[in-house]
């Protein structure tokens, strides 16, 4: 049986799916998060034990003769690229043929838009606004990283929160943390001491301090003034994204994707409420890693 591996690798989590020539998904998991940000040989050493570990699970099931893999981070055409592919040829036994490695961008705008047909703005641990022309010409706003930007993600929707309870707690001891967002975040840090908060946040990576972000989704399900004040931010920070590539593209649809665009109804409310062109919304979820997968699955037919 021909068998396809879809890999979508996040801030948070590497998904991987394995399909059939079918398009049936036949096993599916995840393992740490994988970037390509290879930047020094303890991040490529680190990057080669993850694909070890998923490569353990994904044989247990049967050997791909295909993998698709979108990995955050990773830019088309340099040594990155190069380095990962030969990392899972290396790993799965395959001919470097029959390894397709791209930006995690990439594969999710084809598993909601053919090329050139829409906008896709993302918000996961970081965000970006994506389009992928006809002629596979990639132009993106945002997705600069945490220290620049990234408005609208788990990053910043965390970021913001702590901020505000951090700010309450300097002016009033005491009524940060017993809000309700202080309360979700608390629960999430393992406690309020600063010394937890700083050893949570500055001994983390971005993907742990961005899964903060459910906790201000918590907060805001339960009416959190504040909570529902950043995740409204948010939506209209996602929105100025999908506007920069409407102007300079024209009308087109628009999907916003992602966890911590998932966090609250509020979030996609701002969004479609910011956007500066009536353009067909989309909100629904797809698996991108399957999409990959079945990608995967017909590079056997080459």
């Amino acid at each position: 049986m021909g068998l396809g591996l879809g890999i979508d690798a996040g801030g948070t989590a590497t998904r991987w799916r394995l399909a059939d020539m079918a398009g049936q998904c036949v096993a599916k998991g995840s393992v740490a998060p994988l970037t390509g940000h290879l930047f020094s040989s303890a991040a490529e050493e680190r990057a080669r034990q993850i694909v070890l570990d998923m490569a353990q699970a994904v044989l247990e099931v049967g050997k791909p003769l295909g993998i698709i893999a979108g990995i955050t981070g990773l830019t088309r055409d340099t040594p990155a690229e190069a380095t990962m592919r030969a990392m899972f040829a290396e790993t799965f036994e395959l001919p470097p043929d029959r390894v397709f490695v791209a930006e995690d961008m990439w594969i999710a705008y084809l598993s909601y838009f053919a090329l050139g047909e829409g906008i896709l703005v993302y918000s996961g641990t970081g965000s970006i606004g994506y389009y992928l022309s006809e002629d596979k010409q990639v132009m993106r706003v945002g997705g600069r990283g945490n220290l620049i930007d990234d408005g609208g993600s788990g990053f910043w929707i965390a970021r913001e929160a702590l901020k505000a309870i951090l700010r309450t707690e300097e002016e009033s001891p005491g009524a940060g943390w017993t809000s309700t967002l202080g309360t979700c975040l608390a629960r999430a840090l393992g406690g309020t001491d600063w010394n937890i908060v700083r050893s949570f946040v500055y001994g983390g990576d971005r993907g742990k301090i961005g899964s903060l972000a459910r906790a201000v989704g918590e907060a805001a399900s339960a009416d959190d003034a504040t909570a529902l004040h950043i995740l409204r931010e948010a939506g209209e920070e996602l929105a100025r994204l999908a506007n920069a590539l409407i102007k300079r593209l024209g009308p087109r649809p628009v999907a916003l994707v992602g966890g911590s665009a998932r966090l609250h109804p509020i979030v996609a409310s701002a969004f479609r409420k910011g956007l500066v062109a009536p353009v067909e919304f989309i909100a629904t979820d797809l698996d991108a890693a399957l999409t990959a997968a079945r990608l995967a699955a017909t590079l056997n037919r080459a």
